[in-house]
């Protein structure tokens, strides 16, 4: 029997790889890349640091990461629930999570983030979106994020100074305009669980799915050129039957592929720079650190050594800052003005900062695209990918695994 041919090795394509091997369903996985892993992978310094490219996290509520990974085998180091916020007069505020620190009640609720009525709206909020499934969430569509938190009477204060710098960085996107739905699952998901960086850092994610493949079923290397029903071309010119293709590639590649397919070409982009800097200067606190300040091109900061410590050499702190949308600066500008702001924010100290490198991430995050609920079929070839869901690691598991279903099933999806 000729195998099922995946083609991509990210997320989508390694779940959709481990499903069909626990059903015994021969199949070859194909990656262009000489890594697994797609979107999340790491990247190691020669002293010691530990990169991911881009910031990212793993939400140990995730349905799909705890249906799919060994989560206790990623020996996963959680953020601290809650914020550090700088206001936008320049002060900054420790947002304490009540629901995880109760004794931090108090705290939370006289923050400078919004008046005692928005704390009791985000009080209901919780409360909501509890209620409701993961799947009944992302199945509703709706207003954009912006819209519905004003339906629900948030005042401007707790916008600008909580779910803007909060969610706009999980969303690159400070507008707010993503589908309501899709921010009450995440906000669900923040909820029940926490932000974890698995140790190691996040490639470690993929790199587990593929260590249980068999060896012979992962080609890295494989550069597709073509993709029909009945198999792919390679670059180099050879032709591999199949017995059903799945995509599992982004959807501006998939496009190039398979004529017509609708795929979005409107893509988030975020830059994140790294740096290495002496001592803890975060205080070992693990927050997120996130600037309220308007027309600022640094919108959030953390230091993940003092959630990991593997991320830096001993006596040194990794520090990974956050900007999301376009810009018009080079690389050197870039540098000098996030060096500025760092400056106005951290003080003196960043002058002994080192910077190790900067990721210009151009496609971070697709466009999340409301009531698409699964992969697709298209002529007589399956996608899967958040792109044909919503813009989340979890999406990538989850129609990954749909597309194995889809497969096993003997049908489209």
């Amino acid at each position: 029997m000729a195998p099922v041919i995946i083609v991509g090795a990210g997320m989508a394509g390694l779940a959709c790889a481990n499903t069909l091997h626990r059903a015994g369903r021969p199949f070859l996985l194909l990656e262009g890349d000489s890594q697994v892993g797609g979107r999340v992978r790491t990247d190691r310094t020669s002293d010691g640091f530990v990169m991911d490219r881009g910031f990212q996290v793993l939400l140990s509520s995730y349905p799909e990461a705890r249906r799919t990974l060994d989560l206790a085998a990623l020996k996963p180091r959680a953020f601290r629930s809650g914020a550090v916020i700088r206001m936008p007069d320049g002060s900054t505020t420790v947002l304490r999570d009540p629901w995880t620190e109760p004794w931090a009640a108090g705290s939370a609720i006289t923050a400078p983030i919004g008046s005692w009525s928005d704390k009791w709206k985000v009080a209901r909020l919780v409360w909501d979106v509890v209620r409701k499934s993961p799947d009944e969430w992302l199945a509703r569509s709706g207003v954009g994020t912006l819209e519905f938190l004003r339906s629900r009477n948030f005042s401007p204060q707790i916008i600008e100074r909580f779910f803007v710098p909060f969610f706009g960085g999980v969303f690159l996107d400070r507008t707010l305009s993503v589908d309501s739905g899709f921010f009450c699952f995440l906000f669900r998901q923040f909820v029940l669980g926490r932000a974890l960086l698995p140790t190691g850092g996040m490639q470690r994610i993929p790199e587990q799915l593929a260590a249980r493949l068999p060896a012979h079923s992962l080609r890295l290397g494989a550069r597709v050129s073509s993709v029909e029903s009945g198999g792919v071309r390679l670059e180099g010119g050879e032709w591999l039957r199949a017995a059903s293709v799945v995509v599992a590639v982004d959807g501006v590649r998939a496009a190039e592929w398979l004529p017509g397919f609708p795929a979005s070409t409107d893509w988030k982009r975020t830059a994140c720079l790294y740096f290495a800097a002496p001592g803890r200067p975060g205080g070992g606190d693990r927050y997120l650190r996130l600037n309220a300040q308007p027309g600022r091109l640094v919108h959030n900061v953390c230091f993940p050594s003092d959630v990991d410590p593997t991320c830096a050499p001993a006596g040194w702190s990794l520090v990974s800052v956050s900007s999301h949308g376009a810009h018009s600066l080079g690389a050197e500008a870039l540098l000098e003005r996030t060096r500025a702001e760092l400056l106005e924010w951290f003080g003196p100290q960043v002058d002994a900062w080192r910077h190790l490198k900067t990721y210009e991430i151009a496609r971070a995050l697709p466009t999340a695209v409301p009531g698409n609920a699964g992969p697709l079929f298209w002529q007589g070839v399956h996608v899967c990918g958040d792109h044909t869901a919503y813009p989340s690691l979890n999406a990538a598991l989850a129609t990954g695994r749909r597309c194995a279903e889809a497969v096993l099933a003997g049908g489209g999806v």
